[in-house]
């Protein structure tokens, strides 16, 4: 945990912490006398201190005529700098929510502040806003990331020709049945699907820890056309071709067919996740609920593994292995350039 000294407390040992009903009635003695007080919270929608300290400072506002709380949501890139600034002006380095300034005083931790605040409040600490720039307004960020641009990836990522050239070599190598080419098949179709969900899973989780700039979509954007360009001569790389290969040779039954499935779309990564990590990151500048993301990484796989099991089906029904990959590339890179200018221009 972090030591930092500019937070108040009282003479000698720790404040004794004080009931919801307490610290309002110690609050409220501060506005006896009639003195305005004035405050600065910063806070993470998404963080479950901070909502439990944002109530705590609406209830006192709610009992009082005298204290006005700013509340500043730090996704806001300009409510995040501001709060930089003012850890900057007490010299504390590490930025923390929730945070409250009073004064020339900082309070860090829900309890620390239910406990001290009241007590700055009535000594008089916050009789006066804190002294930087306060003009920057409330901000709510949106909670509905693009859909037409975030899906329209999806499908860019679909076409990707690296899994479609592998499923290929998967349904020629097999020297079984036809109903076991589409089990096993669709075992390894399965295989990728769950295992590029639970990547977005992991990724969405680690871009989400980070304060990302409000223009992180113009950059996902020119990103997006530099993929699509990239995308035009990728392939997957030499050394890994041999290894794919030896995967799918080891291939003897659906089951193992999941596994591989699962293993080839982690190798494959390099040569296909490009999109994926752009709409994800696009994603995590939105303020979303688990079961919503969830959503959209069940619904951007689907689209990503339709392809591969419409290719499955063509096979099945033709034994043909005559996909125009060159055409499926430029489609592709097509629909990436048409996304980025898109969430370029929005």
């Amino acid at each position: 945990m972090l030591a930092f000294s500019p937070v108040w407390m009282p003479s000698g040992s720790a404040a004794p912490e004080l009931t919801a009903t307490q610290s309002i009635l110690a609050a409220n003695e501060a506005g006896e006398a009639g003195v305005p007080q004035c405050l600065y919270f910063f806070y993470d929608s998404g963080c479950t201190d901070c909502q439990e300290v944002k109530a705590f400072l609406e209830s006192l506002e709610a009992n009082s005529t005298w204290l006005t709380a700013h509340y500043f949501e730090i996704r806001n890139y300009s409510n995040w700098q501001l709060m930089v600034d003012f850890y900057r002006s007490k010299n504390i380095s590490t930025f923390e929510v929730p945070v409250v300034f009073i004064g020339n005083e900082v309070l860090i931790e829900a309890a620390n502040i239910k406990t001290s605040l009241p007590l700055l409040l009535a000594n008089k600490t916050g009789w006066m806003c804190p002294s930087l720039n306060s003009t920057i307004p409330d901000y709510e960020p949106p909670s509905t990331p693009p859909l037409t641009i975030i899906f329209g990836m999806a499908f860019a990522d679909s076409l990707n020709p690296c899994a479609i050239s592998v499923l290929l070599l998967l349904v020629v190598t097999l020297s079984v049945s036809s109903r076991s080419v589409i089990r096993t098949g669709a075992a390894y179709i399965m295989g990728n699907f769950v295992a590029y969900f639970l990547i977005g899973v992991g990724l969405f989780s680690t871009l989400n820890m980070f304060r990302l700039p409000e223009y992180t979509s113009k950059v996902v954007a020119v990103l997006a056309i530099a993929v699509a360009i990239f995308s035009l001569f990728s392939k997957l790389p030499k050394q890994t071709r041999p290894v794919i290969k030896k995967i799918i040779s080891a291939i003897t039954s659906p089951y193992v067919a999941f596994v591989a499935g699962a293993v080839i779309s982690v190798i494959e990564l390099p040569c296909s996740g490009g999109p994926y990590f752009l709409a994800l990151t696009l994603m995590s500048q939105y303020l979303m609920s688990q079961s919503e993301v969830l959503g959209y990484l069940l619904i951007y796989n689907l689209i990503f593994v339709l392809p591969l099991i419409a290719v499955l089906i063509f096979y099945f029904a033709t034994k043909s292995v005559s996909i125009p990959r060159n055409y499926i590339r430029y489609a592709s890179a097509a629909i990436m350039i048409i996304m980025g200018i898109a969430l370029f221009l929005i």
